[in-house]
């Protein structure tokens, strides 16, 4: 199958693998200290226009603004050095406080060069949709939703598709007035039954309008959770369909952290935790490949594009992304091999999955263990610069101190 597919100049991504590593350049450009830095990194990166990298972390800042002492993570800058092979700068732009949802649970999305918008919060109640704005080189953050989480998607009529509240979640669009306020509409509740419970990541859309997404749970009688879309309808409503069940066999079980990814063909593309083949407790996760139907009213085909077996990656946590000439990449939690577990776990790894020349053809998998000195247990997707060939990620473990790291890949 021939496939086009929509990318930015910076997109979430990874290229590595087994037969990348020898010549492949991996640079630490900042461990955690667990201190006025932050630590525990969760999520993706963002890059502005002039290479500087933002993200989050789970612990970390102001130890005295947080709660009994401890400390809430921080919202960080990675500066670029002036000349190549020089040090890059990390400053804290904004520390959580007690009284902030905290600590940053999406990506970071900009709007516009001085709004920054990110999920904030450990779920339900204390969760919310925040904005950050520089003003004279200071930071602010104003929570503008709650209860609200997920990574942001900003639409074409100045509102953006977030996940809401309730009992078992719900997808939400918020419309932004002229005063600055936003207005929320619920477009749909999940009800924990076939339709999926608890939804993960957030959306993404399609040309016609409509919104594609996975929930953790649900989907039947396995639990395993669903791929769903939302489509609009002339009456203002809208409509969900299950387009997958999973099964927690061979198609794998379980999405946390893991959305879907679309090509401009209406293909998705996913990984789930669990499932499949693996000598994993429940299966090491999947790959797999949505299609639709040839059709109006026709069932959606699942495709497993590769079945991960511990060595080669374990429990992929984060975002599938394609890149332009059609090359998967992705990163599981465990797996590869490594010093970091004892039991043979391993320290996350990088991976890389290849088209097939032919339709029907077996995709190519390879892939690339971290050792815990470079990091370990990365849970987010990394961010590619196609037109340097440079990759960034940040891995929850590992580093000098063992509070994660932010890591740069110059591909060969």
């Amino acid at each position: 199958m021939t496939m086009k597919f929509h990318l930015h100049l910076f997109t979430s991504a990874l290229f590595v693998g087994t037969a990348l590593a020898a010549g492949s350049n991996l640079t630490t450009l900042h461990s955690f200290t667990s201190f006025a830095d932050g630590g525990y990194p969760m999520t993706g990166l963002t890059i502005d226009s002039r290479g500087a990298l933002y993200g989050g972390t789970e612990i970390g800042g102001n130890y005295e603004a947080c709660d009994e002492g401890g400390a809430c993570g921080v919202i960080f800058k990675l500066t670029p050095p002036s000349q190549a092979g020089g040090v890059w700068t990390e400053s804290e732009l904004y520390d959580f406080q007690f009284q902030d949802p905290y600590p940053l649970g999406g990506t970071l999305v900009f709007a516009g060069a001085k709004n920054l918008y990110g999920g904030a919060g450990p779920g339900g109640n204390g969760s919310a949709i925040v904005q950050l704005t520089e003003t004279n080189g200071s930071w602010s953050l104003n929570p503008i939703y709650s209860p609200a989480s997920g990574t942001p998607l900003f639409g074409k009529k100045n509102n953006m598709f977030v996940l809401g509240g309730g009992t078992y979640g719900s997808v939400v669009e918020l419309t932004r007035s002229s005063n600055e306020t936003w207005t929320a509409t619920t477009l749909y509740t999940f009800l924990a039954g076939n339709d999926g419970n608890n939804p993960q990541v957030g959306v993404v859309a399609d040309y016609a309008g409509n919104l594609y997404g996975t929930t953790l749970f649900g989907g039947g009688g396995t639990n395993c959770g669903t791929v769903y879309e939302l489509s609009p309808q002339a009456n203002g409503g809208w409509t969900e369909k299950i387009l997958h069940s999973f099964t927690g066999g061979a198609d794998g079980c379980f999405l946390t952290g893991d959305g879907v990814i679309l090509d401009n063909q209406g293909n998705l593309f996913g990984a789930t935790i669990t499932g499949g083949n693996g000598p994993c407790d429940g299966g090491c996760g999947v790959v797999y490949e949505l299609s639709p139907p040839a059709g109006p009213g026709g069932a959606w085909k699942e495709t497993i594009l590769h079945t991960f077996v511990n060595t080669d990656g374990a429990n992929p946590q984060a975002n599938l992304t394609l890149s332009s000439t059609g090359v998967l990449y992705g990163t599981t939690e465990l797996g590869g091999g490594g010093p970091c577990e004892p039991t043979g776990a391993g320290c996350g790894t990088v991976f890389r999955l290849i088209p097939p020349s032919a339709p029907g053809g077996t995709w190519a998998e390879s892939s690339f263990g971290l050792n815990g000195a470079d990091g370990s247990r990365p849970l987010a997707s990394v961010l590619l610069n196609e037109s340097t060939g440079t990759l960034y990620g940040t891995t929850r473990l590992g580093g000098v101190y063992g509070y994660g790291t932010v890591f740069q890949l110059v591909l060969p």
